[in-house]
């Protein structure tokens, strides 16, 4: 990159906030493969989010001015302008194309030459750098089939990066997160769920110990790829926007688009529980708990209507699950719970 634009407003980021106080001494910072979101006051209080993703448009005075009348965030270099964060899902809409990702399944995409350096300009939109003594927790995927190097790669970078910016950063696996956030009542005892963009995590703990931890490489891209593909879509956009606007996984499906998006909804949720029944039968680290454990489903992938209603009866449809399991919940917000939880952490971390 040669030149970052600094003609702009400031940078339009999706924003919660109930707290306009000093910024705490912790920060929760959710990496996931569609968007990334900070936590850096009370749980559910104050977040802020980005797309984790960018567009390429070519280079000329016109599209520039178009760029900054509208306060885009963007960087140039001789051949391309690169809008990125929440503005590319304009502009890959626009363009009809799909916006490209620094990540894929969860991880650093290795086919992206430009995805940590994207990754660091999202991270600083949301990220100032640290005060003295900031701890900042982070999220990592579990392990999966044949990515372990990568996720060890994944976590180093990301890691060397946030210390760079001057924060204590550590790594803290999704699916736990989701337990840190949402099941305190419980002492942090039952399994959390995150379905995101890239891949689905999973953590089985108990009291604040992750038991089981592992990740499925099938989950929101997955669908929308592979719908796409089906139904001779040029792009994935439209699958997208379709399913985030339309879905209702509790009703009988009625178009194409549809069908095929129940049948890919059924197949990643197939996956992941004949995936947690064989880590519950194969596993030797599970204390003995005297009561059923609770759910929690968290993430964007998760947010159709009728998806908490199908993953619960998938999962309680074949009787010898090798636990007894309590309620399943959806977390209270969804697209923030991986965040809250990695400030939960980092909270008790700077303790």
């Amino acid at each position: 990159m040669e030149e970052k634009n600094q003609n702009q407003t400031a940078p339009k980021v999706e924003q919660k906030t109930d707290n306009a106080s000093a910024r705490p001494a912790a920060v929760g910072l959710d990496i996931g493969t569609s968007r990334i979101v900070v936590a850096d006051g009370a749980p559910g209080k104050e977040t802020r989010s980005h797309l984790n993703a960018f567009v390429a448009v070519p280079c000329s005075e016109m599209a520039e001015n178009v760029l900054k009348q509208r306060g885009m965030v963007y960087e140039r270099n001789c051949k391309n302008m690169y809008v990125y964060g929440n503005d590319s899902d304009f502009f890959a809409s626009f363009l009809d194309t799909d916006a490209r990702r620094p990540m894929h399944s969860g991880l650093l995409n290795p086919q992206e030459e430009m995805s940590q350096h994207i990754i660091q300009r999202i991270i600083e939109m949301l990220v100032p750098r640290a005060r003295r003594n900031e701890t900042l927790c982070f999220s990592v995927p579990g392990r999966g089939e044949n990515a372990n190097g990568n996720l060890v790669y994944h976590e180093a970078v990301l890691k060397n990066y946030l210390q760079s910016l001057g924060y204590k950063a550590k790594a803290i696996n999704e699916g736990q997160a989701v337990v840190f956030s949402e099941l305190q009542d419980e002492n942090f005892t039952g399994i959390g769920v995150s379905f995101g963009g890239g891949m689905c995590n999973v953590s089985v703990s108990f009291m604040s110990m992750p038991m089981i931890t592992f990740s499925v490489p099938k989950s929101g891209d997955y669908i929308d790829r592979n719908v796409a593909e089906v139904l001779g879509e040029r792009n994935s956009t439209r699958v997208r926007l379709f399913k985030e606007e339309n879905l209702d996984l509790s009703r009988a499906p009625k178009d194409d688009m549809s069908r095929a998006l129940h049948i890919f909804y059924e197949d990643i949720l197939q996956a992941l529980i004949d995936r947690l029944r064989t880590e519950f039968k194969h596993s030797s680290q599970l204390p003995k708990v005297d009561r059923p454990m609770k759910v929690v489903l968290a993430g964007g992938t998760a947010k159709p209507a009728g998806f908490l209603h199908k993953f619960e009866t998938m999962l309680r449809a074949e009787g010898d699950f090798p636990i007894e399991i309590a309620e399943v919940r959806m977390a209270k917000d969804p697209l923030t719970t991986t965040a809250n939880g990695c400030y939960i952490a980092a909270m008790s971390e700077a303790r």
